[in-house]
C-alpha cells in the first residue's frame, strides 16, 4: 500500500525532500516500529497546552509503557502556545505531534503546519465515531488533517443541595433559559451569601463557550457558516444576552461576575453557596462534593426550550516538520482505540472522543459522565479562520461587547454597535 500521508502544500517548499522521504513511509497499519535517525525505534516529540496537558499525559505514559516507540512530550504554556508555534513554524522546527485548541485548526490548516492523514483517519473503523465538531475543524476541501484529542464542552453544573433549599426539584430538566433566570433568582432569594447563577464573564473565550450555547439551541447561530460575519446581534442572540443582562440586574447573577476570569469560577462554586454554574466539564474533577454541594449536570437551555454545548478541547494532528510520521501515527491511533477512549480516559472520568465509547463501564457508574456523552450528540464547534483573535485575545474586539451586553444597559445596542469591528476582525 502506499503511503497514507500526504502534504501538497508544503510540498511546494519541501517537495524533494517530501519525495524522497514518501518512499520510506511504511504500509498503513504498519507491525514495526519506525526506526528513528539512529535506527532505534522513533522518540516522537510532541507540545500539548498546558490546560490540557494532564490528559495528555495520561495517553502517553500509557503509550510509552507498552510501545517501542516512544513519545516525548513538552507542555507549553496554554498563553504561550500560539506565539511558540509560530515562532516553529517558521523555523520549521515544530514537534512531530502537534496538540492544538480545535478552535485554531482552521488557521493552521491554512499555514500548511499539518499532513494530511485522511487515509489514516478513513481506514479507521470508527472513523465515524470521532466526535463530528473537532474533524470539520480539522478538514478542509475533503483533506482530514486532525484527529480529536481531547473534549471540553460546556455545560450548566448545579448544587442539588442549595436548589432543595430554594424549593427546586434538581432532578427536573431545565426546560429554558427563563426558568434557569427564575430558579436563579430562588437561589439568590436565599441570603446575601448565596449567588444563583456564576460563570466567567471577563474572558471573550469563556462566555462564547458558555453563551453560544444558548444562542445555537434558541435556533441561532452566533457566526455566518463561512465564520467571516458576526450574527451576535440577531434577534435569537439579543435575547438570550438580555436574559442574562437582566439576571445581573436583579441579583440573581453576583456583581462578582463581571471580575471573573476564570481563575476562581470552580472555587467559587466549591464552596456551596451557588445554585448554578456555567463551565467546562472539568468541574466534575475539579470540584469536590460534600454535605454543601452535591453537583448535577445539565444542558445549556435557549430562551424557550432546545439544548446545546459548545464541544472544545484539542485536536492533534502530525506536524508538516515531522520526520518520522509513521511513528506518529502509530501513537495517534493508539489514542484513538478503545484501550485508550476506556481503559485510560474512561477509567479517570475523561470524557471519551468517539461518540460509539461515550456509554462504556466506567461513565456507567456517574449518570453525570453519561448525560455530558448524551450532550455530545447536540454539540457545535464555531468555525471561524480568525476566531482566536476575535474571541479568544483578551485584546480582540468580543469582549468589550460581552461585557457591554451582559452588564450594560442595553444588550442589543451593545451588540450592534459591536458588528464592524468583529466583523473586520473575522474577515482580516
Amino acid at each position: 500500500m502506499a503511503s497514507t500521508y500526504r502534504s501538497p502544500r508544503r510540498a511546494v517548499a519541501w517537495g524533494g525532500a517530501l519525495a524522497a522521504s514518501a518512499l520510506l513511509l511504511t504500509a498503513c497499519g504498519a507491525s514495526t516500529p519506525e526506526e528513528g535517525a539512529d535506527g532505534e525505534p522513533a522518540t516522537v516529540t510532541m507540545w500539548a497546552r498546558a490546560s490540557t496537558a494532564s490528559q495528555s499525559q495520561l495517553l502517553v505514559d500509557a503509550f510509552n509503557a507498552e510501545h517501542e516507540t516512544q513519545i516525548d512530550l513538552t507542555v507549553v504554556p496554554t498563553d504561550n502556545y500560539l506565539q511558540k508555534v509560530g515562532v516553529a513554524a517558521g523555523a520549521d522546527e515544530l514537534p512531530c505531534v502537534l496538540a492544538s485548541d480545535v478552535v485554531y485548526m482552521p488557521n493552521f490548516v491554512r499555514q500548511n503546519l499539518f499532513l494530511d492523514v485522511t487515509d489514516r483517519v478513513e481506514a479507521l473503523e470508527f472513523a465515524d465515531a470521532l466526535v463530528p465538531g473537532h474533524m470539520d475543524l480539522g478538514t478542509e476541501d475533503g483533506v482530514i488533517y486532525s484527529v480529536p484529542h481531547t473534549i471540553g464542552m460546556s455545560a450548566i453544573f448545579q448544587n442539588d443541595v442549595l436548589l432543595e433549599r430554594a424549593g427546586i426539584d434538581p432532578s427536573a430538566e431545565l426546560g429554558s433559559l427563563r426558568e434557569l433566570a427564575d430558579n436563579a433568582a430562588a437561589v439568590a432569594a436565599l441570603g446575601p451569601e448565596f449567588s444563583g447563577l456564576y460563570y466567567t464573564g471577563n474572558n471573550a473565550g469563556s462566555i462564547s463557550f458558555t453563551h453560544f450555547p444558548a444562542i445555537w439551541a434558541s435556533g441561532g447561530e452566533a457566526l455566518s457558516e463561512d465564520g467571516t460575519e458576526s450574527l451576535l446581534s440577531s434577534d435569537e442572540s439579543v435575547e438570550v444576552f438580555e436574559i442574562f443582562n437582566e439576571m445581573f440586574v436583579s441579583g440573581a447573577t453576583p456583581d462578582s461576575v463581571r471580575n471573573e476570569s476564570g481563575a476562581t469560577r470552580n472555587d467559587v462554586f466549591a464552596t456551596g453557596n451557588v445554585g448554578y454554574v456555567l463551565a467546562s466539564n472539568s468541574v466534575l474533577e475539579a470540584v469536590a462534593e460534600n454535605e454543601a454541594l452535591t453537583i448535577g449536570v445539565q444542558g445549556i437551555p435557549g430562551v424557550d426550550g432546545g439544548v446545546s454545548t459548545y464541544v472544545g478541547g484539542d485536536v492533534v494532528g502530525i506536524s508538516s516538520s515531522c520526520d518520522t510520521p509513521d511513528a506518529a501515527w502509530e501513537f495517534l491511533e493508539w489514542t484513538l482505540g478503545e484501550e485508550a477512549q476506556v481503559d485510560v480516559f474512561a477509567q479517570n472520568n475523561i470524557l471519551s472522543v468517539r461518540t460509539d465509547l461515550a456509554d462504556n463501564e466506567f461513565s456507567a457508574e456517574d449518570p453525570r459522565v453519561v448525560r455530558l456523552g448524551e450532550l455530545l450528540a447536540d454539540g457545535r464547534t464555531p468555525k471561524a479562520l480568525n476566531y482566536g483573535q476575535t474571541f479568544n485575545d483578551p485584546n480582540g474586539p468580543a469582549l468589550t461587547a460581552f461585557r457591554e451586553a451582559l452588564f450594560g444597559s442595553d444588550a442589543r445596542a451593545a451588540l450592534e454597535a459591536s458588528d464592524d469591528a468583529i466583523n473586520s476582525s473575522l474577515a482580516n
